[in-house]
């Protein structure tokens, strides 16, 4: 009467669907001690579903302690993977004298500029010519 464990040797992820399905078995078998603990108040079978309980809730604690700690370890992981990504991207700039200064490229042009670009865009368009005409 036990819920099938998250953690199997094989996997070093849980998919939603597992996680689903181990929550579904977790609930059905808490519903069926519920039920056997609304029997008589000093009966036996009584004693033995606030046993089980208790033991459904040291297994729930396990799995979400397994399942912090994989999450923990993926966060390290990632977080170690940008911090390389980061480091050869600055050293890539670097090399290239990007970094030291914005590439003129990069700058954006001045207000008097775009106006000036938008003015002549205007006239080409009111005088019929295409992108394509000379």
């Amino acid at each position: 009467m036990s819920t099938p464990p998250l953690q199997t040797p094989k996997k070093k992820f849980f998919t939603h669907q597992d996680i689903d399905v181990w929550l579904l078995a977790a609930g059905e078998r808490r519903a069926k001690l519920h039920l056997q603990a609304a029997g008589p108040l000093n009966s036996h079978e009584r004693h033995e579903a606030f046993a089980h309980m208790s033991e459904l809730l040291l297994e729930a604690f396990e799995e979400m302690r397994v399942i912090s700690g994989m999450l923990r370890e993926d966060s390290e992981a990632l977080r170690s993977h940008a911090d390389g990504l980061r480091a050869r991207s600055q050293n890539l700039l670097d090399r290239h004298g990007r970094a030291a200064a914005p590439s003129e490229r990069f700058i954006a042009p001045s207000p008097a500029e775009v106006k000036q670009a938008e003015s002549r865009m205007l006239e080409l368009f009111k005088n019929g010519h295409s992108q394509g005409d000379s």
